[in-house]
């Protein structure tokens, strides 16, 4: 599955050089919107995410398991699943970096297509462009993924906490396990609500009000 569809490609290109056809805005936006926004993204980045949490705390529970063993055949083949989980996380990782790195690029382009017709003076900014960044928290794709990123913000409260535990150091690689579980629960939690971030920016800038906040305090 190609991570940004060869179409939303020149696009992208044109808003990271700053020069675009302000007639093609509204559907460059959709069509860079409907990539991000597509459920094989998130579907992969849920299976990415699994792969990375379970192939950490399993890789570093069975080495873990491994050290408390005498060396034989049952402690290799415990060294070797725990090294194959590890293999599964870390391609896991890669894959959710390029996640993040394509989602990026293209909730980057979507808001500057946005942006574009009120920057440019082809659009002026009135009262009822008040209401598409509010209510696009509501559609099913922004919807779901919203409550992805306060499920992962969990993961990351959980995970984080157990470098509190009392009893940690008799277990340092679970616990170091759950704290890198922690710590990948957070990262993908700032990735999945930053692209929503970037695309509520982008809309809006047509909100006479968000505009007029923005400018007084940039201004200060």
């Amino acid at each position: 599955m190609p991570l940004i569809r060869p179409a939303s490609l020149p696009l992208i290109r044109a808003a990271e050089g700053g020069s675009g056809d302000i007639g093609q805005a509204d559907a460059a936006a959709r069509a860079l919107r409907a990539d991000y926004e597509r459920w094989s993204r998130l579907g992969w980045g849920a299976l990415a995410y699994l792969g990375a949490v379970l192939g950490t705390l399993v890789g570093l529970a069975m080495l873990e398991a491994a050290s408390e063993l005498s060396w034989g055949a049952g402690q290799a083949a415990v060294v070797v699943i725990g090294c194959l989980a590890l293999i599964i996380a870390v391609t896991s990782l890669l894959v959710l970096y390029r996640l993040w790195r394509t989602g990026r690029r293209l909730t980057i382009a979507a808001a500057w297509w946005l942006r574009l017709p009120f920057r440019t003076g082809q659009r002026s900014r009135r009262a009822p462009f008040w209401y598409a960044p509010r209510t696009v928290q509501y559609e099913p794709r922004i919807l779901t993924r919203t409550t992805a990123g306060a499920l992962l913000f969990l993961m990351a409260i959980f995970g984080l906490s157990s470098a509190f535990f009392t009893d940690a150091a008799r277990m340092p690689l679970l616990m170091a396990a759950m704290v890198s579980i922690g710590v990948i629960s957070a990262l993908c939690m700032c990735g999945i609500l930053g692209g929503i971030m970037r695309i509520t920016s982008g809309l809006a800038e047509g909100d006479p009000l968000w505009a007029g906040v923005r400018d007084r305090v940039r201004g200060a």
